[in-house]
């Protein structure tokens, strides 16, 4: 009986190893996708950040007023242009309130207001959110679109407080 007793702790420990090798110490996440279109996507161009950084509200004394730009790009890459040759690049996402062409910053709590943000191409044209689009010519290998962003006044009283907001990428080519 004793032999008996003194096999559980043994026992106990063993097969609490055996499920700590069967579960694991992290996660790796794979994600990608296949795509029929001329070119890909450049992997540092699929999740960016455009930091407009802090602004001081004196610079905005009336409705329209801006920002400095901050420039950004999406890089294209593997393009095969025998098919198609140009690229239509447009921004989708919440638009401000009082001036749909723009990109609403959030609404939570501490957030400004009276400011939209403005997307614009590489000829300083704004592309309207949910409704322009940008078009450049593709080149064989890798083609970088280049655009800016800044702050733009809606309102004549703006108030302080954070610019944040997100807007999603569309491709389409021709």
């Amino acid at each position: 009986m004793k032999k008996i007793i003194a096999l559980f702790p043994v026992l106990a420990v063993m097969s609490s190893s055996v499920f700590a090798a069967a579960s694991g110490d992290g996660t790796i996440k794979f994600t990608g996708e296949i795509v029929d279109s001329p070119c890909v996507i450049s992997v540092d161009s699929q999740n960016q950040e455009v930091v407009l950084g802090q602004v001081k509200k004196s610079v905005f004394t009336a409705v329209g007023d801006k920002s400095s730009s901050r420039p950004f790009e999406i890089k294209l890459e593997e393009c095969d242009i025998s098919s198609k040759t140009k690229v239509n690049v447009s921004f989708s996402g919440i638009a401000d309130e009082t001036n749909d062409s723009l990109l609403s910053v959030n609404t939570e709590a501490g957030s400004a207001s009276g400011v939209g943000i403005g997307i614009y191409d590489n000829a300083n044209k704004l592309i309207d959110v949910n409704t322009g689009k940008a078009t450049t010519t593709l080149q064989a290998g890798q083609t970088v679109l280049y655009y800016t962003a800044n702050y733009v006044a809606t309102k004549a009283a703006v108030t302080t407080g954070y610019g944040n907001a997100e807007v999603d990428f569309n491709l389409t080519y021709e």
